[in-house]
């Protein structure tokens, strides 16, 4: 597969599509395991492997049980929805309303009934439900049907055997967004179950959260014009004892 791998299947608050290639390792192990998975921008990345992902909230769980089902024919017939209207007028069931809802705006933390102002303008229409969007997901279903979805908080990522896991949890001060956001992380908890992975392990952070002994990373582009977020990074030991620290430090910068 190469590097390029696939484009997002929806947009969502605080994914790493975008930025995976420039500042995450690349998969060490056959398995990826995201434990909080949003829209799984790691592992979009490398779809041939066996991927792993879960998600605690059931609108978004419910999204990719339907994606990982969906057929090209059934994709490409769901409607566009009018710049005045909603998701609820179309005939479809609610998973793929969902679907659709996560594109009515950019990287949204839950699905949207109606069309942003973003969307309204109409200045980017490839990047909104529409036929492109349509054909692009009905295009890359047969590469995630290997997937594995695991419904649940993180820990019931009960996997054994080493991986690679690529954790992105609500971070800890700006994580408010989701359904189920930072208010409901025991962060000294999650640090120790991250401890605990055997493998390859990747776990992302802003700059503030103290939660790890995190490095800096890189300050990358959000959503918001002119606005960056500054992005740190821990890695497990068995990464920095394979490696020269600063090494990985310049790699990251």
């Amino acid at each position: 597969m190469a590097s390029q791998g696939l484009r997002p299947f929806f947009g969502f608050y605080g994914g790493k599509w975008r930025d995976t290639p420039r500042n995450y390792p690349a998969p060490e192990y056959e398995t990826i395991i995201e434990p909080f998975a949003g829209s799984a921008g790691y592992a979009l990345r490398y779809p041939a492997k066996r991927v792993i992902i879960c998600e605690r909230d059931p609108q978004i769980a419910s999204v990719w049980r339907y994606l990982l089902k969906a057929t090209p024919d059934e994709i490409r017939a769901i409607p566009d929805v009018p710049l005045d209207g909603s998701v609820d007028d179309l005939p479809i069931c609610d998973e793929a309303k969902w679907l659709v809802g996560l594109w009515l705006n950019r990287a949204t933390a839950r699905p949207r009934k109606s069309p942003s102002k973003w969307m309204r303008s109409e200045i980017r229409p490839g990047c909104f439900w529409g036929e492109r969007v349509r054909n692009t997901i009905a295009s890359q279903l047969d590469s995630i049907r290997h997937w594995r979805l695991i419904e649940g908080d993180y820990s019931a990522c009960d996997v054994a055997g080493p991986a690679t896991w690529f954790i992105d949890p609500p971070y800890q001060l700006a994580g408010k967004h989701y359904r189920h956001g930072s208010k409901g992380i025991d962060y000294a908890m999650l640090a120790s179950w991250c401890r605990g992975r055997e493998g390859q392990i990747i776990v992302c952070e802003n700059e503030g959260a103290d939660w790890l002994p995190f490095r800096p990373l890189n300050a990358v582009k959000t959503t918001r014009a002119g606005r960056r977020s500054r992005e740190v990074v821990w890695l497990s030991m068995s990464m920095l004892v394979a490696r020269d620290e600063e090494t990985i430090v310049k790699a990251a910068a």
